[in-house]
């Protein structure tokens, strides 16, 4: 199946843009930001992944979802 990519465009102030070049170097920004996102993404994906382990694992509390 093809890779497909949907192009957005975002505003940043200028010293933001420079420090993401600076870490990412030039010509590497739309990677650096693309990485970033998905770290990020996959963070939150195991932190409620966590959170609702925890909360079915607790009978208190699907006694108050139950409510």
């Amino acid at each position: 199946m093809e890779d497909l990519k949907h192009t957005f465009s975002i505003q940043l102030p200028i010293g933001l843009y420079q420090k993401i070049v600076n870490e990412a170097g030039k010509g590497k920004v739309s990677t650096f930001i693309r990485e970033i996102l998905e770290e990020r993404l996959a963070e939150n994906e195991d932190r409620s992944t966590q959170e609702y382990r925890e909360c079915y694992s607790n009978p208190r509390m699907i006694k108050e979802a139950k409510q």
